[in-house]
């Protein structure tokens, strides 16, 4: 099988799965009693990521947790992790995912854009940290 052929099983597989477990779910949607497993691997999609044929939506990240023997935590404590608060706040040390998003939208959203702009590592450290939680509440109320 070529990679192409590979990528195109997976997405079928996805689909199996998408319909026996009835769609999609949007994470800004989900709680803890949403019937999660405690171990797993999770997929996320972009609204507007698609593959190369225009309509199937693309898995822009991969994640598994607690599938190690013994492990503690829970998929959906990952999960929420990466989700955030309600308020549009969350722990970005906790989660590389949220992280990594919040760095795009402080980018594209920054009117700076040099680092000297910026000022010093503590005021960075502050704006950054206002900018990413007004970020993140207004890309929840957008979806």
């Amino acid at each position: 099988m070529s990679r192409h052929d590979d990528l195109d099983e997976f997405y079928r597989l996805l689909g199996v799965l998408r319909q026996r477990v009835g769609g999609c779910r949007k994470l800004h949607d989900c709680n803890g009693k949403s019937g999660w497993p405690e171990r797993g691997v999770y997929f996320f999609f972009e609204d507007g990521e698609v593959r190369e044929d225009g309509v199937t939506p693309r898995v822009v990240r991969v994640g598994t947790h607690a599938v190690s023997e013994g492990s503690q935590t829970s998929l959906w404590g990952r999960l929420a992790t990466h989700r955030g608060h309600r308020d549009g706040t969350g722990n970005h040390r906790g989660s590389i995912f949220r992280k990594r998003v919040g760095e795009a939208l402080f980018v594209a959203d920054s009117t700076p854009k040099t680092f000297a702009e910026l000022g010093d590592a503590a005021t960075v450290r502050q704006r950054l940290s206002a900018l990413q939680s007004s970020l993140w509440k207004s890309k929840l109320a957008s979806t």
